[in-house]
């Protein structure tokens, strides 16, 4: 019994101390020059898309194009919505 009681409290201190913290990478802050912008917005009616984008089914911001060259590497200007190019 004493044996189990001295286990579960070193158990209970290795957690108290920082054993089951998270990982410190996945706590750091994020650089929000190295992201595009349009990949992490949620548009809706009372938080519409910034000028020049577009809101694609509720669920992103997309860059308004006419040609692949205005979209951010790796998209192209390949998506229509209300008469508008987005890039996708």
């Amino acid at each position: 019994m004493k044996r189990l009681l001295g286990v579960l409290a070193v158990m209970l201190l290795g957690l108290g101390c920082g054993g089951g913290a998270m990982d410190e990478a996945s706590m750091s802050p994020v650089d929000l020059a190295s992201h595009q912008p349009a990949a992490h917005i949620v548009c809706t009616a009372e938080d519409p898309c910034p000028q020049g984008y577009l809101c694609v089914s509720h669920i992103r911001c997309a860059k308004i194009c006419k040609a692949d060259g205005d979209c951010p590497a790796g998209q192209t200007c390949s998506g229509s919505l209300g008469g508008k190019k987005y890039c996708r």
